[in-house]
């Protein structure tokens, strides 16, 4: 592969604009965060990997191989070869109930799926876009210098991302999402789960490009893994801080970080962050979700090497401060991308436990398919590993715009509480949409 430094003078939205329409894809990150140390964007994949739903989804994933450690000539980046992006997309929630015996799922799927959307979407990107945000460095990554130097050529040129417009949002009642919580804590309190991640929908219509949205919604809520990923269904927006899985193939080191816990940021973050760390419920809802990731990753794992790293920790993000966990593990030589896959989707954090019971009643209870939403967005890399996030604080986009909130039952949950907690997580929607306010549609 080749590495050609680039001037990149325009923001990122402009530059991104430049890019021709179609499969244009961002991962963008935070410098201030140790995941959100590179941007990766690009256009054009060479291939596009769609699995629709009803169709084999893990047989589909034994095909994304890397292409190994192939080297970096050109100038220098402080970046290997092999954790560079090469298959970019997601697997959605629904990739699940695509094959529900294959994920261990005992129920048919009872929700309507929308055709038009894949439940696996990975484009194979052979030229794209590299940015340090440590030092601001760019560099154009292909297969050689002339494909490089086309890319920069093609970027020298920013583009404009049109204004778009939207039209009222329209949710599902507080009360409506009140009698699935008060259904769900019968359901704890007669023994069926331990926890059930119970989610609502925003719904607008949108007029223009969803990159006006993604540019709105990046500009509201930083985040170390961002992502805008276009396909001919529409876009999936996604503002999310959660790690669901890296994977270093060649060390075989895997990882996980799930959330659980939230607490709004109102001006003492020293003081909410003690509060949210020694609050019974919070605390109960993130252990049962760390407990549930080690048991996943143990499926893959090399005996004895599952641990929990730098346990309870609380993050701050924007309007709102998060309980984070990092489990990690030594995965078994011959590991596969299937084989990491078949063993911790969907991610835990935003299903619930046990696993298999908790989307069994997210199924029941839920009025819509969640679609991309609390599946994985990321990449497989060139050397075979992943760099998954969780897709929450996500859009759905095509004629119109559906965002998703949700939040973790346990035994202890006050409903109130947990409806004001899905608005607060709607925020950056919302925020977005004002910050676009004059772009209303009457």
């Amino acid at each position: 592969m080749y590495a050609l430094r680039l001037p990149l003078d325009a923001t990122l939205e402009a530059t991104l604009a430049a890019l021709p329409a179609g499969g244009r894809f961002c991962l963008d990150g935070l410098r201030e965060h140790p995941e959100g140390r590179w941007t990766f964007f690009g256009a054009e994949p060479e291939e596009v990997l769609r699995v629709g739903f009803g169709e084999p989804v893990l047989e589909a994933l034994e095909g994304l191989a890397g292409v190994g450690d192939d080297g970096l000539d050109g100038d220098p980046v402080p970046l290997s070869a092999s954790s560079i992006p090469r298959w970019v997309g997601f697997v959605a929630y629904d990739a699940a109930w695509s094959e529900p015996r294959a994920f261990g799922l005992r129920t048919p799927p009872r929700l309507t799926r929308d055709p038009r959307w894949p439940v696996v979407w990975l484009g194979r990107y052979e030229r794209l876009v590299a940015v340090d945000l440590t030092t601001g460095t760019a560099w154009a990554l292909g297969p050689d210098r002339r494909a490089c130097e086309a890319l920069r050529e093609r970027l020298a040129h920013p583009g404009r991302i049109a204004p778009a417009s939207f039209g009222p949002v329209e949710s599902e009642a507080a009360e409506v999402h009140r009698g699935r919580i008060e259904r769900a804590l019968e359901a704890i309190g007669h023994g069926e789960l331990y926890q059930v991640n119970l989610a609502r929908a925003w719904r607008a219509e949108l007029r223009g490009e969803p990159l006006a949205l993604w540019a709105a919604m990046r500009r509201a809520s930083p985040v170390p893994l961002g992502a805008f990923v276009e396909l001919d269904a529409g876009a999936v927006v996604c503002r999310t801080m959660e790690r669901f899985l890296r994977w270093d193939r060649g060390a075989r080191r895997l990882w996980t970080s799930p959330i659980k816990g939230t607490i709004e940021r109102a001006g003492d973050d020293a003081g909410e962050a003690r509060r949210l760390a020694a609050d019974d419920k919070e605390r109960a809802e993130h252990s049962m979700i760390v407990d549930l990731m080690r048991n996943d990753l143990s499926r893959v794992a090399e005996v004895g090497s599952v641990r929990v790293e730098a346990p309870l920790r609380v993050e701050p993000y924007a309007g709102l401060s998060h309980l984070v966990s990092t489990v990690e593990c030594a995965t078994r030589p011959r590991t596969t991308v299937r084989d990491v896959l078949e063993a911790t989707f969907p991610p835990g954090s935003v299903t619930g436990t046990p696993k298999l019971a908790a989307m069994e009643h997210i199924e029941r209870e839920e009025a819509a398919a969640r679609g991309v939403y609390t599946g994985a967005l990321g990449y497989v890399d060139r050397g075979g590993g992943l760099s998954l996030a969780v897709a929450i604080r996500a859009a759905i986009v095509d004629s119109r715009i559906t965002y998703f909130a949700g939040g973790g039952l346990v035994s202890a949950s006050d409903p109130d509480r947990e409806i004001a907690e899905t608005e607060l997580k709607a925020k950056v929607f919302f925020d977005a949409l004002e910050g676009s306010s004059s772009n209303k549609i009457d």
